[in-house]
């Protein structure tokens, strides 16, 4: 019997729970069809009367379901997509999974180019493993918005990043989609060199005339590790190409804010930290719609301490004294937002900036520090009552990259490890050991 349809969990409450579906049951079939993935299943569940065909080790169970046509039935499978995830065909120069050292956990090294996780998680696909059929897939299931990883228009320049014959018709797929309303958000890799300048202007340009399907347009420059023995030599942006890249991008959004009454084309934080120039005001990133692509974190970090920072007490009934852990990249920023907490009586704390040993120095983000560059650097600091240590250096919570778990770096450093949404307010709150409250 096929066991794609293993169930992992059932919400409480739900559909699931009630009807008496527990985790190790198998779905196999809706209203006697079986599904191919997730979609499928999420498309066949909207009818308001369904017959789930259950094997419950080995015995063959049939529930009959009367729903409203948007409820969901509660179901968590043990494979997300329900199969197997559709494998990167490209040999990118500039692959961050080429870059990294032999001997990390093996999901790490894993190429998805899925458009199915494009949808469920924001992972960006390159649309080159994608067949007729999965074209016309998309489209009839709606699934959008996708994002997808453009790197530049001019075919020639695209099958060069890409090293994939297949990537030159990116303008033909995305016309497609937009002919057919699927929406997408776009991501522009840069290499110097490479697919900036004229190029640059050519894939804004481009991407522009499908506006509104085109959503937004993400510059990111490319990320190097010290791990590119062999590869294509990709060198980093300097100060003043970062500038450049800045300026090109403001003329291009004061444009499309005249056009379409949205800027467009958005920068991720790391250009403006490498050119020196201050970040963007909260507004400009608009609906922020490509965050996890490092695009906006610090705007919106600052709106939202700037939000609660009026609710600071002026001093703590007793001592405290944190300390919190980033990448290069955000400590002075943090470190500027955060001084207002100066003034409080009774409350100390430090930021350490570690410096990414594992993966380069180059390599600044908060997200890509490992707990060997944590401990290296930490060990026999005063690092006060408690360190908090940003979520997004983690998996699950509890994994760093090198797959050091919090609970070893806390006995390591012998000191209480926090785990910390960077949210504003939780970030003061956590900090403080208090709950903030919102003053007249």
């Amino acid at each position: 019997m096929d066991s794609k349809g293993l169930i992992k969990a059932i919400k409480v409450p739900s559909i699931a729970h009630e009807i008496g579906l527990l985790p190790g049951d198998i779905l196999n079939k809706i209203d006697g069809q079986s599904f191919k993935d997730y979609f499928e299943y999420k498309f066949m569940i909207t009818d308001e009367e369904l017959e789930l065909e259950v094997d419950r080790n080995g015995t063959i169970k049939l529930y009959h379901v009367y729903k409203d046509f948007d409820d969901d039935l509660g179901i968590e499978f043990e494979k997300p997509l329900l199969d197997d995830i559709k494998r990167c065909k490209n040999r990118c120069i500039f692959c961050f999974v080429d870059q990294m050292p032999k001997g990390l956990r093996k999901t790490l090294y894993v190429k998805d180019d899925d458009y199915r996780l494009s949808l469920m998680s924001g992972t960006y696909i390159s649309l080159t493993n994608l067949s007729q059929q999965d074209l016309k897939r998309i489209v009839t299931l709606g699934i959008s918005p996708l994002y997808v990883s453009v790197h530049a228009t001019c075919p020639e320049t695209r099958k060069f990043l890409l090293r994939n014959p297949d990537a030159v018709d990116v303008m033909e797929k995305l016309r497609f989609f937009a002919d057919n309303g699927i929406s997408v958000h776009c991501q522009v890799v840069l290499c110097p060199g490479i697919n900036d300048g004229e190029i640059l202007d050519k894939t804004i340009s481009d991407l522009s005339t499908l506006c509104p399907n085109v959503l937004s347009i993400a510059l990111v420059p490319v990320g190097l590790t010290k791990y590119r023995e062999g590869l294509y030599p990709v060198r980093p942006y300097t100060k003043m190409e970062a500038e450049e890249i800045i300026t090109k991008a403001e003329i291009f959004q004061q444009s499309f804010l005249d056009i379409y009454n949205t800027r467009l084309v958005f920068l991720a934080d790391e250009f403006y930290i490498k050119a020196g120039i201050d970040i963007p005001c909260y507004e400009a990133y608009e609906t922020f719609c490509q965050l996890e692509d490092g695009i906006g974190l610090l705007a919106l970090l600052k709106k939202q301490l700037d939000e609660n920072i009026h609710n600071i007490p002026e001093a703590l009934h007793d001592k405290r004294n944190v300390s919190i852990v980033t990448g290069y990249s955000a400590a002075k920023y943090l470190q500027d937002y955060l001084s207002p907490l100066l003034k409080i009586e009774n409350f100390t704390y430090n930021i350490f900036p570690i410096v990414n040993d594992f993966f380069g120095s180059s390599v600044t983000v908060t997200g890509l520090i490992c707990g060997v560059d944590i401990v290296k650097q930490l060990k026999n600091k005063k690092l006060g009552d408690e360190v908090l240590i940003p979520e997004v250096m983690l998996k699950d919570k509890t994994f760093f990259l090198d797959d050091m778990t919090i609970d070893e770096l806390e006995n390591i450093l012998d000191v209480k490890l926090t785990v910390v949404d960077m949210n504003g307010s939780k970030l003061l709150e956590t900090m403080l050991g208090i709950k903030l409250e919102e003053k007249p």
